[in-house]
């Protein structure tokens, strides 16, 4: 079977190009060609192929991405200019280069042809096994020709989808483990526009929890939007990953709301967008409408723990509590070595307070992340003969010295202890050093016993600013 010059073969799984280049494609990626040319000049959602290619099982929409990302780079197709498969933002995919066996679209002024009704599914299998084997005949009989080993495209999708996987959670460890490979996507072939853009927003992600190297992550995440914009400028997640520099880097909320909403109308669909943009809206105290933004995005991604903790945040954030808690704990449940959720249920807790289910939920993040047993029971004899507050001091007193911790986060621990001199103290630091966590000054509910003084309502007032 050809299509525009390009022929099948179902017997190797591979596409032969009009210059007699060979790519080899990956099981999936071959089934979603078959799908595709059963369905011509349909628009497919992604809904649609998962439950009819992947039969249903639970995949992500990167699944599907880098599946469509394969035929492309088989048909040596360009998403900006398509022939072979185009996007239909917010919609899904339509496949553009005719139906199972045809070759060309009939030249102009020609004899109309007979109409005949689209092949079934089934019908396109045979016609590709019978290609295939009329394919292998040929290819005996030609010189061999330079094939790309299958085992780089699947290191591609495998990385990325890695990639995907640990930039769910919230430790500096994991998150470092999805830079390294989105890194390796790239690598492997830099044309990715998908992979840049996810690397800028694992850079951003990065500096929001504290990692040290402010600097070099900075630019980083600035030169991957860059080239993720550069290789595909109708791209949401390109959009989205701007907005997220524009919102955390520059403080520029004004035009991170505009590249959010500019990024949600190419594709309503991704459940980080939405999730990314509550977090601008929650910032700026518009809770109502950060809720629903995560909402959204958790309805798409009913399974990720990040997503419903994000509703969750919204919830502490309104002063809803209760939905709050039963959030938290729903995603401790879905990923029981999730830190990020257990701390936050433990200040859920805590807010409710339930101070002994709170240590409990901190006592397991710490196990988590590694803070040894002697330690463990420094803390439990510190909660035991001066609750919670004392724990705080005790983090407070542990951390204080070490520079490579936040001074944002520091400051939380005094506001908790009581310590708002202290607290105060170390916002402005914070600010200084133009740390993320600042951008929640005049929403988080810590700081709710300093709100009446002078220099806490000037640091709040100069959380953001537009350039």
């Amino acid at each position: 079977m050809e299509f525009r010059g390009y022929r099948v073969d179902a017997v190797h799984r591979t596409v032969t190009g009009p210059g007699g280049g060979v790519t080899r494609l990956e099981p999936k990626a071959f089934d979603l060609l078959v799908y595709f040319a059963a369905h011509p000049e349909e628009t497919l959602s992604r809904d649609q192929l998962i439950a009819d290619v992947w039969g249903g099982k639970f995949v992500t929409d990167d699944a599907v991405m880098v599946a469509v990302y394969a035929l492309r780079q088989a048909f040596d197709d360009d998403s900006r200019s398509p022939r072979f498969v185009e996007t239909i933002r917010g919609r899904g995919y339509r496949w553009i280069a005719g139906e199972a066996g045809t070759t060309t679209a009939p030249e102009a002024g020609a004899a109309p042809q007979k109409t005949t009704s689209r092949p079934p599914y089934a019908a396109v299998i045979v016609l590709l096994i019978a290609s295939g084997v009329a394919a292998l005949v040929w290819a005996m009989a030609r010189p061999p020709q330079p094939m790309p080993s299958m085992e780089k495209a699947n290191a591609i999708v495998r990385a990325h989808a890695r990639g995907v996987f640990f930039s769910e959670r919230t430790t500096r460890e994991d998150l470092e483990e999805a830079r390294a490979e989105f890194r390796k996507a790239i690598a492997l072939d830099e044309r990715f526009a998908e992979s840049h853009a996810a690397l800028a927003e694992v850079c951003v992600r990065l500096i929001e929890i504290g990692s040290p190297e402010i600097e070099a992550n900075d630019a980083e995440a600035r030169r991957e939007v860059a080239r993720a914009l550069d290789l595909d400028p109708k791209l949401a997640l390109s959009h989205a990953a701007l907005a997220s520099v524009q919102f955390v880097l520059d403080r520029d909320a004004e035009r991170a709301e505009q590249s959010f909403r500019h990024a949600m109308k190419l594709d309503p669909s991704l459940p980080d967008t939405h999730r990314r943009y509550s977090y601008l809206l929650g910032a700026r105290g518009r809770f109502a409408e950060a809720t629903e933004q995560a909402r959204i995005g958790l309805e798409m991604a009913p399974t990720s723990a990040g997503a419903t903790s994000d509703l969750a945040f919204t919830y502490v954030l309104a002063g809803r509590l209760p939905e709050a808690e039963r959030l938290y704990r729903e995603a401790v449940h879905l990923d029981p070595a999730n830190v990020g959720a257990l701390l936050s249920l433990g200040y859920c807790l805590e807010l409710r307070g339930e101070a002994d289910e709170a240590m409990q939920s901190y006592r397991r993040a710490m196990q988590l992340t590694g803070v040894p047993e002697s330690r463990l029971a420094t803390y439990d004899r510190v909660f035991v003969s001066e609750g919670l507050h004392g724990v705080y001091e005790a983090w407070l007193a542990r951390m204080r010295t070490n520079q490579t911790v936040p001074r944002s986060m520091l400051a939380l621990y005094a506001a908790r202890a009581g310590r708002a001199g202290e607290a105060i103290s170390l916002l402005q630091e914070s600010v200084r050093r133009h740390e993320p966590g600042t951008l929640w000054l005049a929403v988080h509910p810590a700081y709710a016993s300093l709100r009446g003084q002078r220099e806490f309502t000037a640091l709040a007032a100069s959380s953001f600013h537009t350039r």
